[in-house]
């Protein structure tokens, strides 16, 4: 077995090229414009909330053993919090950017004291819509910002994936070259040109990816910084993501996608220096409205 990640390499890494899939402190949520219900959310820490979410994932074609592997990490990860315990049931989505500010957790040890990975809003994802992606397997080999994700698949047990499922989530997130191109909707064009040279798709009823892509300037590159599994469900939208590897997961219930796009917008670790051109949000391969 390859050595376990160092967690002063890995925190360095995160910090410079994975901030959208990183620690970080939780944004302005938007507010809600549409009707007078709040935004809800659960980090699925409780039965009852637990049950709502894998309900509407088996509804939307997620198998069980997807969605047991899923509340298994989040029942790990919500065990190991040492702050405060994180809420039961589904709450409103308050207007805060410090929910998850005083979080920490216990991380996981192997005997020779080195750190175990954390599940990252990539592993997750995959976790949840890998049965229902198409792909032809074409990806980066090069590509620095997978190399702890590739780390994790490839050394922890918990995130190990079959040798036919190892490809298309290189396919799904590996980054896109931009060859120079310098407006967001040329890197819009690139992003969707990748989607399709790579022949991905996601044939699910009702679920769909959405992904935020950022802009790394030094290797003229877009990079899916976070990502989550969106739910179209009656009346209302489920959002699935694991918010950073240091931090919850999260259910959110949205009611339009308006709502949605604001509150990934609104996260700050999304944001570099003036070298960097805005984030790019998709649902699957077409520009979130």
């Amino acid at each position: 077995m390859r050595k376990h990640l160092s967690a002063a390499v890995a925190c360095l890494f995160t910090a410079l090229l994975c901030v959208g899939c990183s620690n970080g402190q939780t944004a302005s949520p938007p507010s809600d414009t549409s009707t007078n219900t709040p935004i809800l959310y659960s980090n699925l820490t409780d039965p009852s909330a637990q049950k709502e979410v894998a309900d509407l994932l088996a509804e939307h074609g997620v198998t069980k053993e997807q969605t047991d592997t899923l509340l298994s990490w989040a029942d790990d990860f919500n065990g190991r919090v040492t702050s405060s315990p994180l809420p039961e049931g589904f709450l409103p989505l308050k207007d805060t950017k410090t929910a998850y500010s005083g979080l920490t957790i216990k991380s996981k040890e192997a005997d020779d004291g080195s750190l175990y990975p954390e599940a990252n809003c990539r592993l997750a994802s995959y976790l949840l819509i890998k049965n229902l992606l198409h792909t032809n397997g074409t990806h980066i080999d090069n590509d620095t910002v997978l190399m702890f994700d590739v780390e994790a698949i490839d050394t922890y047990a918990p995130f190990s994936l079959k040798e036919e499922e190892r490809d298309p989530f290189l396919s799904l997130f590996s980054w896109v070259p931009l060859d120079g191109a310098d407006t967001v909707e040329a890197h819009l064009e690139r992003i969707q040109n990748t989607w399709k040279e790579r022949a991905l798709s996601i044939k699910g009823n009702g679920i769909s990816l959405i992904t935020v892509y950022l802009h790394l300037p030094f290797d003229d590159v877009r990079f899916v910084g976070h990502t989550g599994v969106l739910l179209d469900t009656e009346g209302a939208l489920l959002f699935v993501e694991k918010y950073g590897p240091q931090l919850p997961f999260q259910a959110t219930k949205f009611h339009n996608r308006d709502e949605l796009k604001q509150y990934l917008l609104a996260r700050t670790d999304l944001y570099g220096d003036e070298t960097e051109l805005p984030p790019i949000v998709l649902e699957n391969d077409q520009p979130l409205p």
